[in-house]
């Protein structure tokens, strides 16, 4: 485990924490936990199944035990970036037509802390919609593609193709039945989707 992720989740509380922890008193607002923890709560909490990957090794470890583990064989996989698939060694065969495939690999923009949600656009999804595409989506993110709120993650989008935004774009956020909302205006055409996410440090 990286020293990234033993911060996160495995940081022993010092004295001089708990001292202070204890001064804040009963009636203080809550302590605002780091961004990736916010994250890997809010994703895990809405049905996400997180990996984090310290190499691109692991990356192609998880994504084989993830393809072992399906219930029926996966022998095609809907992808629009081969150069992503050539990356983690995939061995199914690929198509970028076919969305009756079992399963999807894609990058993403970024992944937001505040609800736990991953954002695409047009260069992931091309032109279709959440709600068309294979059941199973496996996700590689990186990182630096931390966003606090949605907002800032479109910031990003529109700093990164400043000559070019592109179209297409929303949020995956619902990845089981009981926790399907209609409050962002990002979902429209999303679906209930399994959701695997893989943290690559640096990746991008």
């Amino acid at each position: 485990m990286s020293k990234f992720w033993s911060k996160i989740f495995r940081k022993k509380t010092t004295l001089k924490e708990n001292i202070v922890e204890e001064e804040r008193g009963p009636h203080m607002p809550p302590k605002e936990l780091p961004i990736e923890q916010s994250f890997a709560q809010k994703f895990t909490a809405c049905g996400g199944k997180f990996v984090y990957c310290e190499r691109t090794q692991d990356a192609k470890d998880a994504f084989n035990s993830i393809v072992k583990q399906y219930p029926s064989e996966i022998r095609e996989l809907f992808c629009l970036n081969p150069i992503l698939a050539k990356k983690l060694d995939v061995g199914i065969r690929l198509t970028k037509t076919n969305l009756n495939a079992k399963a999807m690999l894609c990058s993403c923009e970024s992944i937001v802390a505040y609800d736990g949600s991953i954002v695409v656009c047009e260069r992931q999804l091309g032109s279709n919609k959440l709600a068309d595409l294979p059941e199973t989506l496996i996700v590689i993110a990186g990182t630096r593609q931390f966003s606090q709120t949605v907002s800032e993650g479109l910031k990003s989008i529109k700093n990164r193709y400043s000559d070019n935004i592109p179209l297409n774009i929303t949020s995956i956020k619902q990845f089981k039945p009981d926790v399907i909302s209609d409050e962002n205006y990002m979902n429209y055409g999303s679906s209930v989707k399994e959701v695997y996410l893989l943290l690559l440090e640096d990746f991008l």
